[in-house]
């Protein structure tokens, strides 16, 4: 699965707040512009303000104005020229020291806008919003301990500002604190219940800390408060993911596609879902929506390969599984999903190149030593198909497949003791295999050890009566199968 989306970037909420000081007007022309502002009529309000100012170059209060509504409307370079024009004329308060600040800050000199918020709260003390505006700007500077107390202060000044608690929280989870940065951000979504993206910060705040409970529980919440919150989504379904609840967790990742489909995580994310399900149909279409968004993207070309060779395009598929193998060399799944599709096709020389790939970019893939062992077996390389054995046994001492395929590759290089020592473990290690205790008995055969042999025969066959080399075996010494008893 992947979750590239998280953990979610901070933003600050960028509402306007500074104070314009709303003083009687110097002329005409600004009291046009100032009632045009009172009647909402913003737009209409600062063409009036623009042409007043133009009119009158040395005007500070109305630049102080146009520079205000310019803020409100996210006009922030044409709001920081007027601002600076209103300064330079000689004009100072502490409401335009503050949206100087938010001037500054929002057209990327965080530095400056630091400078301008503390003249502003020289200019006025215990002042929460322009405290809390500091920490913001002290972040972007990444000076994390002034950020931390500038907030606190914010928060001290005024205890239900849930910005304040949200953005404290999220500086302390950065610097290390996560603890108290998880506490302050669940004030936060107990003093705005409705903001889901405090949900979502708390949610992975907890993630982090292992507490998936709960995190799960406030991504849960952040859904309900905003169905439409994609962060909400996908951190609730990666929970989900986790937990295997692969059904509820496509409910939340198609949620998330559909909020935000030029998002490739979501739509790679459900084809990795549909994929395990077996419903590969689906899983293609989400394959094309996630590789139309990225056409590089080495896993989702080669799960879409893998989707495409099950639902019956073998050639299509092939070709796209060798296309991920070629894009990244060591991305050991595409190997593997490339060398299982040879192996069901039968194209053997193929299917050994894909293998010793996987091995390649995983020397520590049990199962592809053991794939390609078998391989070598059935092409008569005998001596090659021990080593892979041999090689599978030490990354895997605990596997009776590795001992039974080297016990299988020394029996056809005559090697009958080694043989019998191999089929020995493989039956400690797996006291059901059946066809260990048959070829068991056939060395202990070549060795003259008939009775021993006729042992492991039954023993085969208790393991499985239908056996059919076991039967053969011993119907040649004249025996019924099927009498067996256990513990014979």
């Amino acid at each position: 699965m992947k979750t590239s989306c998280l953990p979610l970037r901070r933003g600050f909420l960028m509402m306007i707040v500074a104070l314009c000081l709303i003083a009687a007007a110097a002329h005409a022309g600004m009291e046009d512009g100032v009632k045009l502002y009172k009647q909402g009529k913003i737009d209409e309000a600062i063409v009036s303000l623009q042409k007043t100012a133009q009119d009158n170059p040395k005007d500070a209060p109305t630049r102080r104005w146009l520079g205000y509504l310019l803020l409100t409307k996210q006009n922030y370079p044409e709001a920081l020229t007027v601002l600076k024009e209103a300064r330079a004329l000689g004009s100072d308060g502490y409401e335009l020291r503050f949206n100087l600040g938010m001037a500054y800050l929002q057209t990327g000199n965080a530095g400056q806008a630091i400078t301008e918020f503390m003249e502003g709260l020289k200019l006025r003390k215990d002042w929460a919003e322009a405290e809390y505006w500091l920490g913001n700007a002290y972040v972007k500077t990444g000076d994390t301990a002034n950020a931390i107390a500038a907030y606190k202060k914010a928060i001290a000044l005024n205890s239900n500002d849930a910005d304040a608690h949200n953005n404290l929280g999220l500086t302390l989870g950065d610097s290390g604190n996560a603890d108290e940065g998880i506490s302050e951000l669940r004030k936060a979504t107990q003093l705005a219940p409705q903001n889901a993206d405090f949900w979502v910060h708390l949610g992975l705040a907890l993630n982090g800390k292992k507490n998936v409970r709960d995190a799960r529980s406030a991504f849960e919440k952040g859904t309900l408060a905003d169905p439409n919150n994609y962060a909400a989504r996908i951190g609730l379904a990666a929970i989900l993911t986790a937990q295997d609840e692969d059904s509820q967790a496509l409910v939340h990742y198609e949620a998330a596609a559909k909020i935000k489909p030029e998002e490739f995580v979501p739509n790679y994310n459900i084809g990795v879902l549909y994929s395990k399900q077996g419903k590969f149909v689906n899983a293609i279409d989400a394959f094309k929506a996630a590789l139309k968004i990225n056409p590089e993207d080495v896993e989702a070309v080669a799960y879409y390969g893998w989707a495409l060779f099950k639902t019956g395009k073998v050639d299509e598929g092939i070709a796209k599984m060798t296309e991920a193998t070629q894009k990244d060399p060591k991305f050991a799944p595409a190997w593997q999903n490339l060398a299982t599709a040879y192996t069901i096709q039968n194209r053997n020389s193929e299917a050994i190149t894909a293998w010793q790939g996987v091995l390649a970019a995983d020397p520590k893939n049990a199962s592809a030593a053991l794939n390609l062992g078998y391989l070598y077996l059935t092409t008569g390389r005998n001596e090659e198909a021990l080593e892979e054995y041999s090689t599978a046994s030490k990354i895997d001492p605990k596997s009776a497949d590795a001992c039974f395929g080297m016990g299988s590759a020394l029996a056809r290089l005559d090697k009958t003791d080694e043989a019998i020592e191999s089929y020995r473990k493989a039956i400690v290690l797996s006291p059901k295999l059946a066809a260990a205790y048959n070829n068991l008995g056939v060395e202990l055969e070549k060795k003259g050890n008939i009775d021993e042999a006729k042992q492991q025969y039954r023993k085969a066959l208790q393991v499985d009566p239908k056996n059919e080399e076991a039967i053969k075996n011993m119907e040649r010494f004249g025996e019924k199968p099927g009498l067996e008893k256990p513990g014979v």
